[in-house]
């Protein structure tokens, strides 16, 4: 289960419990972080990232690296030596104003039935784990390299990918401490100040927000304003410089945070349509790179053949033909296909991401020159030609990055079944609400049951591959689909008694809590008169 530890995830809804566990994972990830600042030859790596916003030190080293290093050094006020761990903690005053900021920031969070400070709550701790296990992934990596060969040939091997342009084998993602508070931030912020209804109702309603953001991705474009406008406070001002302490690095966190926020929009279709392309030029099918997957025309004659009990048409197949002296013809060998799926994306990656012969480093070099507008290149008025990124590996990250917020976010539909009837039942009592008070048009107790099968089958169950796909989290990519097949299982099986209890309690809930705001109503009423 994503997020299984000693206690279950949100085990309390307890407003100073859930702010205490949050601002522990946004303090240890910002403690990582400051000491990331302090590392040698920090200056220089601005722009590793995919979100950019980092110095190009080879146009100005001195003004650049200098001011870059300059500020950061300053991070060292920020953190004080532990006696007892040994270690290096944050100060009073950096971790006082990390509980201040997510105080706030809770206290924004409306008392809405599935958008609320507990789900923000279930979603960081759950992007926490998937941070973890990027992470661990690696080091394990790292760990079984060491065991094989000598610590110099893994220093000379590692050196050799990062000048390929290949950080390392989570796509820079694990050994950035930037992009690892960025995430758990978004997490936090994500859906602050939703207001318990769908963009579309706040659009069709000529809502103030909606006017606001031009009816596009509103209330995800309102946490953001909340989030950021929160930041920018006096009081917060210190914590600020601690996250980023130069221009560049509040441009790359900014870049970060917006795109990881604005891709949990899963209604905007043409976003769905961007992220869908920028995931597909990522990660190519096998189909797309020429095999690879059990392709071939064996594999074809037994798909079409239906695993040679009968041919097209339901016609039986045909025997093959034979030769003189009644020997069969000799099958052309089968290519050696991959069976391990760590390898195979492993060696998706290698193709597209090192250029070992000169055919490939020939096609790389056809496809720069033909610069053509999409995903990895846009233009401005003047002509001028923009790398958005600049190697295969911050394309691989953005996409792996944006899969990991989607997941995050229904991070329910992927952990046990009691947590996923939980959170669905939260989800129908929001919805219920906004069709009670005439604001949604269609009432979502009418195929509950079915549109729960059809949303696992057609958004939650391919997200979960795509873990597996991406090849970040090594062998334990395919529990994330394991748990999605599991729980829609279990939901076909279950699901309809489930819905009936949902929605007869739900039902009642609302009403009793309407009584009994009713009832606060016409004593305040009673005692204004008296």
């Amino acid at each position: 289960e994503v997020g299984n530890g000693l206690y279950p995830l949100c085990a309390s809804n307890e407003f100073e419990i859930m702010v205490d566990q949050l601002s522990s994972i946004l303090a240890a990830r910002l403690r990582d972080l400051l000491i990331y600042w302090m590392g040698p030859l920090r200056g220089d790596t601005g722009g590793e990232g995919y979100g950019g916003g980092g110095t190009d030190n080879s146009k100005n080293p001195v003004s650049s690296s200098s001011a870059s290093v300059s500020s950061k050094n300053n991070t060292w006020s920020y953190l004080r030596l532990d006696n007892q761990s040994g270690d290096y903690v944050l100060v009073d005053s950096i971790s006082k104003s990390i509980r201040e900021y997510v105080t706030c920031i809770g206290k924004l969070y409306n008392h809405v039935g599935f958008h609320c400070f507990e789900h923000a709550t279930h979603v960081t701790i759950s992007m926490n784990k998937l941070l973890s296990m990027v992470t661990g992934n690696h080091n394990h990596f790292r760990d079984h390299m060491k065991r094989g060969v000598s610590e110099r040939h893994v220093s000379s091997n590692y050196h050799e990918r990062h000048h390929e342009g290949v950080s390392d084998f989570s796509f820079g993602i694990g050994q950035d401490p930037r992009i690892l508070f960025a995430m758990v931030f978004t997490a936090l912020i994500h859906d602050v100040g939703h207001t318990g209804v769908p963009n579309s109702v706040l659009v069709e309603e000529e809502d103030e927000l909606a006017i606001l953001h031009n009816d596009v991705c509103v209330a995800e474009q309102n946490s953001l304003q909340v989030a950021f406008s929160m930041l920018q406070k006096d009081e917060f001002a210190q914590l600020k410089r601690c996250i980023c302490p130069t221009p560049e690095e509040r441009k790359f966190f900014r870049k970060n945070v917006i795109c990881m926020v604005m891709v949990t929009d899963i209604s905007d279709q043409e976003r769905i349509q961007i992220v869908a392309s920028r995931w597909n030029a990522a990660f190519p099918s096998e189909s797309e790179e020429g095999g690879g997957g059990g392709g071939g025309e064996d594999s074809n004659f037994d798909k079409k053949n239906n695993n040679g009990q009968c041919g097209e048409g339901g016609e039986p197949p045909k025997k093959p033909p034979q030769r003189r002296g009644g020997e069969p013809p000799q099958r052309r060998p089968a290519r050696n296909q991959i069976q391990s799926p760590e390898l195979r994306s492993s060696l998706r990656r290698r193709r597209f991401t090192m250029f070992t012969t000169a055919a490939s480093a020939e096609e790389f070099t056809n496809e720069r020159r033909s610069r053509r507008l999409g995903i990895r290149t846009s233009m401005d008025f003047s002509g001028m030609l923009i790398d958005a990124y600049r190697t295969m590996d911050q394309l691989q990250q953005h996409a792996v990055l944006e899969t990991m917020m989607n997941v995050a976010d229904v991070a329910h539909t992927m952990q046990s079944f009691p947590i996923f009837c939980k959170w669905n039942r939260r989800l129908y009592k929001e919805l219920y609400v906004a069709h009670s008070s005439d604001r949604l048009t269609f009432n979502p107790e009418e195929n509950w049951y079915e549109n729960q099968i059809g949303f696992f089958c057609h958004y939650i169950i391919p997200l979960s591959r795509k873990m597996q796909t991406c090849g970040v989290f090594g062998t334990t990519g395919n529990v994330f689909e394991y748990f999605a097949t599991q729980n829609k299982k279990r939901w076909m099986e279950e699901g309809e008694m489930i819905s009936e209890n949902i929605i007869r309690d739900v039902k009642e809930e609302v009403e009793r809590e309407q009584r009994l705001r009713n009832g606060c109503h016409d004593d305040i009423l009673s005692n204004g008169c008296t």
